[in-house]
């Protein structure tokens, strides 16, 4: 099973902008640890001088856990169909109206990020700061 975060972390850069990171372009349930290792095994750095996306999420402790990565696309799908807001009224997981970044990337400037306003997946540049909420699987 997958657990979602009760909180975003923030908004962060993916990271390795205009860098291909072999390896981390898988959308499936159950890749995003990987895609998230395969990003800071790269040493991916921002742009701004700031933490890539995939390092916050690996550095994350919530509720005494410390084993959260960023949710590859299809991950993030399956949080928005299951806790989040789309077509309901009912959002228990407090999610934004808004995109969250994902650990799958599309080519070496952009990755997949999810729309929780309208449900869409959308490939935004890796420079541009996106919303992150990690998750964990047990």
């Amino acid at each position: 099973g997958l657990v979602a975060a009760i909180d975003d972390l923030g908004h962060f850069e993916w990271g390795c902008f205009f860098e291909n990171v072999s390896g981390a372009d898988g959308q499936a349930i159950g890749i995003g640890y990987q895609n998230t290792m395969d990003i800071v095994s790269q040493g991916c750095v921002t742009e701004n001088g700031g933490i890539t996306a995939a390092q916050v999420a690996l550095d994350a402790e919530v509720n005494g856990y410390s084993d959260w990565y960023l949710p590859s696309k299809d991950e993030l799908y399956e949080i928005l169909s299951t806790i989040g807001n789309v077509g309901s009224e009912v959002d228990i997981g407090g999610f934004s109206n808004t995109h969250y970044r994902s650990s799958s990337e599309v080519a070496t400037a952009s990755a997949w990020n999810v729309s929780f306003d309208n449900g869409l997946a959308y490939n935004s540049w890796k420079n541009n700061p996106v919303r992150v909420r990690v998750i964990r699987s047990f």
